[in-house]
C-alpha cells in the first residue's frame, strides 16, 4: 500500500539521512541491550525505548530510574543467546527450568546502552517482566552512579489508540549497529570492570503504511498485532511505531517485533515490506515495582497511570480494564 500523496508511489521510506534534527531529538529515547558470554564478550541484541523515568528514591531531584519498553524476544532469546550461548538443557528436554529461560540480570551479564546528545551510560537492569502471551515486555534500568547526572532520557508515552489499514505510520529503532573487535580490550578486574570496546548505532527513522489489523493474532504471533509495509533490519526490534498527528506528541502505538519482508524489499523502496508489529495498549497490563525496594509491591502500568506515578497513556486509559482470573492470569479488555 503506497504512501498516500507520494509522488514516487513508494511504499516506504527511510528518512534519517534527510532529517538530523529529528534523528538527533530520538537519539535520547532509545536504549540497545547489551549482553555478555561467558567470556565477557559483548553482543548486542535489540533496541528498547524509554517510556517514563521516575524518582524514587528519596531526597533526589534527578530521575534514577527509567521504565523502557522493548519486544519480549529481544530479551528472552536476543539477550538469553549471548548469555548462554551453549545451553545446558536440550530443546527437546521434558523439563525445563525457568531460569533456565530467564536472561540474567547481573550487571556483568546484561547492560543497556543509552547515548544523549553530549554523553552516554551503560545502564543498569533492575527489574524484568513480560507474560507469555505477547512479545512485548518492560525493563527498569539505572543509571552508573558517576554519570547519573548526565542521564536525561527523552521519553515516548504509550499509545492507546489502535491504528487502521491505510494509516501512515513511522517506525523509530536502531539500525546498523555493531560492536567492533578490533578495538575490544578484556576486562581488567572482577565481574568484567575495566572492559573496553566500541558500540556503533544509528537512529532508523522509516515511514510507511498500516497494511493489516490483526485483533486475534496472525500466523505464528498469537497475539493482537499489526502489519506495516515498512521493512525491518536485525537489531530493530524492540523500536516503536507511532502515528504522525500534527502538533501532537509523539506516542508510541506499537512496539517492534518481527519482519517477513522479501530480500528485495529492504532495498526497494516501491516494494512493500511486511513487519510485525505488536499493539502497544497491552503493556498496560505489564507489572513493575510501585517503589524502588525489595518488598515493593507490584503494579500494572495502567495501575501506575491511575495513581499519577506515570503520565496515562496517549489515547486514553479509561476504556483499558484488566481482570484477574482464576488461574493466576488476567484478561485485558478495551471497551472500544
Amino acid at each position: 500500500m503506497p504512501i498516500p500523496n507520494d509522488p514516487k508511489n513508494r511504499d516506504w521510506l527511510d528518512v534519517s539521512s534527510a532529517n538530523p534534527k529529528l534523528v538527533d531529538e530520538f537519539r535520547p529515547c532509545l536504549v540497545g541491550f547489551l549482553a555478555f558470554d561467558h567470556g565477557q564478550v559483548p553482543g548486542l541484541a535489540g533496541t528498547g525505548f524509554v517510556t517514563s523515568s521516575f524518582n524514587f528514591a528519596p531526597n533526589k531531584t534527578i530521575a534514577d530510574l527509567a521504565l523502557v519498553i522493548t519486544a519480549k524476544h529481544v530479551l528472552t532469546e536476543g539477550v538469553l543467546k549471548i548469555q548462554r550461548p551453549d545451553p545446558r538443557h536440550a530443546p527437546s528436554a521434558l523439563f525445563i527450568p525457568a531460569s533456565a529461560k530467564t536472561p540474567l540480570l547481573h550487571e556483568e551479564k546484561l547492560r543497556a546502552v543509552w547515548m544523549g546528545h553530549e554523553s552516554g551510560d551503560l545502564l543498569y537492569a533492575r527489574h524484568l517482566t513480560y507474560h507469555d502471551s505477547s512479545d512485548i515486555a518492560c525493563c527498569l534500568l539505572t543509571p552508573q552512579e558517576e554519570y547519573a547526572t548526565q542521564f536525561a532520557p527523552a521519553q515516548i508515552p504509550l499509545d492507546t489508540t489502535r491504528p487502521s489499514v491505510g494509516d501512515v505510520v513511522h517506525m523509530v529503532s536502531q539500525g546498523g549497529r555493531q560492536i567492533t573487535d578490533a578495538d575490544r580490550l578484556p576486562p581488567t578486574g572482577a565481574k568484567g570492570i575495566g572492559q573496553q570496546f566500541t558500540v556503533r548505532r544509528r537512529v532508523s527513522i522509516r515511514i510507511g503504511t498500516v497494511t493489516a489489523i490483526y485483533p486475534q493474532g496472525f500466523r505464528q504471533y498469537p497475539w493482537q498485532c499489526f502489519t506495516t509495509s515498512i521493512p525491518v533490519e536485525p537489531g530493530m526490534s524492540g523500536g516503536f511505531v507511532y502515528l504522525p498527528r500534527d502538533g501532537k506528541q509523539v506516542a508510541a502505538c506499537g512496539i517492534v517485533c518481527a519482519d517477513n519482508s522479501t530480500r528485495e524489499a529492504h532495498t526497494d523502496y516501491s516494494l512493500c515490506g511486511e513487519s510485525v508489529i505488536a499493539c502497544a495498549w497491552p503493556a498496560l497490563a505489564l507489572k513493575v515495582p510501585e517503589y524502588y525496594e525489595n518488598d515493593a509491591p507490584l503494579r500494572t502500568l495502567l495501575d501506575m497511570m491511575k495513581m499519577g506515578k506515570m503520565e496515562p497513556a496517549i489515547g486514553g486509559i479509561d476504556h483499558i480494564q484488566i481482570i484477574d482470573r482464576d488461574d493466576g492470569g488476567f484478561t485485558i479488555k478495551r471497551s472500544d
